[in-house]
């Protein structure tokens, strides 16, 4: 035991002795840094403007989005891995057989204006879906109009769904409206209420002041959540891209949102620049009219309508007319979704084996006009369009390609109201981007039962691939969801209903300014702001007091 003891305090001195000299090394001095401060207005320019602040309208404007996403808060949000995470809801629980779903909400929410927030707003909200006037997504009309919802007490709500559909829960996302600023207003009457560019919501900003040519956010002092150091928000709109650029050159911008693609390579080459760029949960889809079988009877050929996507060079497309900013899709599910079965085939670009096929489908040149025919009537059909610019050169690409190989296309532009001829089926072919959000149940678009009044806006009417969506949209068992999902893109890729262009890349611009920006996974494009909390424009210099090591 002595000798023990002898080394433990022979050990103690060699310590000490070492400490002593390695505490001499050691030289305190005092610094100056910088910290992020509190303060500052983050201005970010857009093309466009704004139309509605409200969650109920904003779907079809990607501004309204911005905003509205920085605005207002849904019961939950959906993140881009399609999990769900809880917001003005504290948590929810769902019943043994999949039908009852009661949702606990946050007992310290304030409206902006100081009003509580409570299972009222929530219910007053979803009846305003459910209205048969509702102006807005008749896919959440369809959805609320089949559940039964009940205010248990100020702070709790239950649906009862009529079957089970575990996609629900992703119909919580949206946005909910002040029942005290907005009750006895009639559904119809949204699109014109003057709440729509002087709202009040519970997200972290509120509107401070909207005008023509911008909308300035200010943070919202009542927002429970963790604050933004940045002060104020404003978004700034141009009418060109050339205005867009100049006003980034002359340093009247910070950042570029919905920016076009061909300002990508212009951005790069200036210093003062960073670019991110990220895949969106969206599909570029060509639908094809199969109800005018009379008018459109070549639609009616699955051949035909496989011919028509191997026409297509999508990644040349891509790197033409998109810039770059986009991914060569093919199924209806996203890539990086559950439910894509990546060894599924589907059909390529191959200009030979698509004449091949109209050739054998009796589709050919028979008067030697250009024009393909099958004796009677020529292969000729008219592609509708949006106003949008970028749509547009999409649209004109693919008029092109097809009538290289002998088909007659007119690209049709519709600068009024895409949504209703939709809706209507009145097109030949229309393109359009589909947003998909949450759970991949596609069941919305391709169902025979949405046919009529649904979005299954091509009208494929296929028993077996309506049988593998509703199988998958009931199921409690992923693995079984799956295996239908699988069933479902086997179809798909056989029967060709409609052409699956491309996934479209979002990318927007920051200065070098704006600091301590992380890029994140987006499930919109409002989500580049899922971080904002932690950016800042401004900083403080503060003494510190280090010690270093000589």
């Amino acid at each position: 035991m002595g000798r023990f003891i002898r080394w433990q305090a022979i050990l103690a001195v060699t310590g000490a002795i070492l400490l002593v000299a390695y505490l001499q090394t050691i030289v305190v001095k005092k610094i100056t840094v910088e910290v992020p401060a509190e303060g500052g207005t983050y201005r970010e320019g857009n093309l466009g403007s704004v139309q509605f602040i409200n969650p109920l309208l904003a779907e079809y404007n990607p501004i309204d989005v911005d905003i509205t996403g920085l605005v207002f808060e849904g019961l939950t949000r959906a993140g881009a891995d399609a999990e769900l995470y809880p917001v003005l809801a504290q948590n929810w629980s769902v019943s043994e057989d999949g039908r009852v779903y009661v949702f606990v909400l946050r007992p310290d929410v304030r409206w902006s204006d100081g009003e509580p927030f409570t299972a009222a707003d929530v219910v007053f909200t979803l009846n305003l879906i459910r209205a048969d006037d509702f102006p807005g997504n008749p896919a959440l009309r369809d959805l609320w109009q089949s559940v039964k919802i009940e205010q248990v007490d100020d702070l709790t709500i239950r649906f009862t769904l009529e079957d089970p559909f575990p996609s629900f829960p992703y119909f919580t996302t949206t946005g909910i409206l002040p029942r005290h600023l907005l009750k006895g207003i009639a559904a119809r009457d949204l699109l014109i209420h003057p709440f729509n560019l002087s709202p009040v919501g519970t997200g972290p900003f509120r509107v401070q002041d909207v005008a023509a040519d911008h909308v300035l956010l200010a943070r919202n002092p009542r927002y429970r959540g963790q604050s933004s150091r940045i002060e104020q928000v404003e978004f700034l709109f141009f009418p060109t891209t050339d205005a867009l650029l100049e006003a980034w050159k002359t340093d009247a911008i910070d950042g570029i949102g919905q920016m076009p693609a061909e300002l990508i390579a212009p951005l790069q080459a200036l210093p003062d620049a960073r670019l991110f760029s990220a895949p969106l949960p969206q599909f570029s889809v060509v639908y094809l009219n199969l109800q005018k079988a009379d008018d459109l009877p070549f639609f009616q050929n699955p051949d035909v309508r496989r011919a028509l996507l191997m026409l297509i060079d999508r990644q040349g497309m891509i790197d033409t007319v998109l810039h770059g900013q986009g991914v060569v899709a093919n199924s209806p599910f996203l890539a990086w979704q559950w439910a894509f079965n990546p060894n599924q085939s589907f059909p390529e670009f191959d200009p030979a084996a698509a004449d091949e096929l109209l050739a054998n489908a009796g589709w050919v040149d028979t008067d030697g006009d250009g024009i393909r025919d099958d004796g009677s009537r020529p292969l000729a059909f008219a592609l509708t369009v949006s106003d949008n610019p970028r749509q547009q050169q999409v649209a004109q690409y693919l008029a092109a390609a097809w009538r290289k190989a002998g088909i007659a296309v007119d690209v049709s532009v519709n600068a009024d109201n895409l949504s209703a001829q939709l809706k209507n089926r009145a097109f030949d072919a229309v393109l359009v981007n589909v947003e998909l959000f949450g759970d991949p149940d596609p069941y919305r678009f391709w169902d025979q039962a949405q046919i009529d009044g649904g979005q299954n806006y091509g009208g494929w009417n296929n028993s077996e691939a309506s049988i593998a969506l509703e199988n998958g949209r009931i199921s409690r068992d992923k693995n079984e969801r799956i295996k239908d999902y699988y069933i479902f893109q086997q179809i798909f890729a056989q029967e060709t209903p409609a052409l699956v262009l491309y996934n479209p890349i979002f990318t927007y611009a920051l200065r070098h300014d704006v600091k301590n920006v992380q890029m994140s996974p987006l499930a919109s494009t409002a989500d580049r702001f899922s971080t904002i909390q932690n950016w800042y424009l401004l900083t403080n210099k503060v003494i510190e007091t280090k010690a270093f090591a000589q």
